[in-house]
């Protein structure tokens, strides 16, 4: 069954339970006792006070003629509340504005079937005339019945037409009212023993408290829709801030997608260089007792090192002869503009001043801010060795490539002012290491280390 089949299927079952209490009453209603006026008053009460309802935060509303109801059934039986209740739904048919035909069935049938239930709980428990606390029990129980077949029947309703929990629609638009409903329901039992204890005299002096709940009534409801609608406004800024936070979460995955793609071009003729380097670096962070997020972001430091160079011209990184210094000024410039671009990312920020160190000296006359021993980060320390090394066996424009020996003889000889001592010992340490492994026939595992930190990148994208 559909949700619209539904709705009027649940409809047409309240608009019958609420016929079955009208002729029910009507079956056991007696006029003879009835005091006309009094009766009148009632009726206009309930009229009146139905004309103004409370609207609550969905599309149900409350009003004080309920006051009226419990007085009616009180004086005169369930057959006069049934028909006070009526009077209400009539009322509510064309309050503020003309209702639905299905609408105005359904509202029949719940409050008739409510003011039923009310009446006959009261009927059960009413004692003998002249007890009065026992007759304000008995309001109460009745009033708390009227209360429960009343609200559960509108926030079922709600519940199928918006989709929503039964029981999350009833505490949200009811759970605050029982106490309320209550005190509305006292009203209504001073206001039947006063006309029974002072007549139609006791009746106008017991509307004015009506009058103080149906404005406590209003004023709660206009509080907690502003509170409401102030919630509603932070929430509408909190998915603002989400979906701008999700654009930026976009553009930085971006950002790093032109990265790789910027590095993996720069790099199509030296990858073997750069995965060389990458793994002697992490190698040499393994021996000096690394953590694991350390040998991390060793990983992504030696992949986005000099990723700066791709600001630098191209003629200049493969002139074969010396820059002159204007030229050595902007080959200099790629650790600052590899850390700009990294600082649009954040998931790359950590890596950030590894790659704005990595040209930093141990004695503190590298670039760009000439920092010194332990103020350089290790990791920093470890890439400048391991992109040394690299850069000395490959061949360059410019001079021929060195073999190993020379180039960890050049380490060594540098140790100390531009290298780390520690970091070139555990570096020569372990290209050693590897040099043996590699005259036994072992395979080199440098670009399988490479492309494990690409793909490794690849997937936050």
């Amino acid at each position: 069954m559909d949700r619209t089949q539904l709705m009027k299927t649940y409809v047409l079952f309240v608009a019958a339970l609420g016929a079955l209490a009208l002729a029910q009453s009507l079956r056991t209603l007696s006029l003879a006792h009835v005091d006309p006026l009094m009766l009148a008053i009632l009726v206009a009460l309930a009229a009146a006070a139905q004309r103004m309802p409370v609207f609550l935060f969905r599309s149900s509303a409350i009003s004080i003629s309920f006051a009226a109801v419990i007085a009616s059934y009180v004086l005169y039986g369930t057959g006069i509340g049934v028909l006070c209740a009526l009077v209400q739904a009539a009322v509510n048919a064309v309050t503020p504005k003309r209702k639905p035909v299905v609408k105005i069935a359904f509202n029949s049938g719940s409050f008739a079937t409510s003011a039923f239930v009310a009446g006959e709980v009261f009927r059960l428990l009413a004692p003998a005339r002249g007890d009065i606390a026992a007759t304000c029990a008995a309001v109460a129980l009745s009033a708390f019945a009227y209360f429960l077949v009343n609200t559960a029947t509108t926030a079922l309703v709600i519940s199928i037409s918006e989709r929503q929990s039964f029981v999350a629609v009833w505490r949200t638009n009811y759970s605050w009212m029982p106490v309320n409903f209550l005190a509305t329901a006292a009203q209504g039992a001073a206001l039947a023993l006063a006309s029974q204890a002072l007549g139609v005299f006791g009746v106008v002096v017991f509307t004015l408290p009506l009058a103080v709940a149906w404005y406590s009534f209003k004023l709660y409801m206009a509080k907690s829709s502003e509170v409401r609608a102030r919630n509603e406004e932070l929430q509408s800024v909190n998915d603002m801030l989400r979906r701008t936070n999700d654009r930026l979460e976009e553009s930085h995955l971006s950002v790093i997608g032109a990265l790789i793609g910027a590095l993996e071009a720069k790099e199509s003729r030296t990858a073997k260089g750069a995965a060389q380097t990458m793994f002697y670096a992490v190698q040499v962070a393994t021996t000096l007792g690394c953590s694991d997020d350390e040998l991390a972001a060793i990983k992504l430091g030696a992949l986005f090192h000099d990723i700066g160079t791709i600001g630098v011209p191209e003629h200049l990184l493969r002139k074969p002869s010396a820059l002159d210094a204007r030229e050595w000024a902007e080959v200099k410039a790629h650790p600052v503009i590899g850390a700009n671009l990294l600082s649009n990312v954040p998931m790359l920020e950590r890596i950030r001043p590894i790659v704005l160190s990595h040209h930093e000296r141990f004695d503190g006359t590298g670039y760009p801010q000439g920092l010194r021993a332990d103020k350089i980060p290790l990791a920093a320390q470890i890439i400048a060795v391991a992109d040394a090394y690299q850069a000395m066996t490959q061949s360059r424009p410019y001079r021929p490539a060195l073999s190993a020996k020379a180039a960890l003889r050049e380490l060594r000889a540098n140790s100390g002012t531009q290298f780390n001592p520690v970091v070139v010992e555990a570096f020569i340490k372990t290209v050693v290491g590897e040099r043996r492994k590699s005259a036994r026939g072992a395979e080199s595992p440098h670009e399988q280390v490479y492309q494990q930190a690409v793909e490794a990148v690849r997937v936050a994208l």
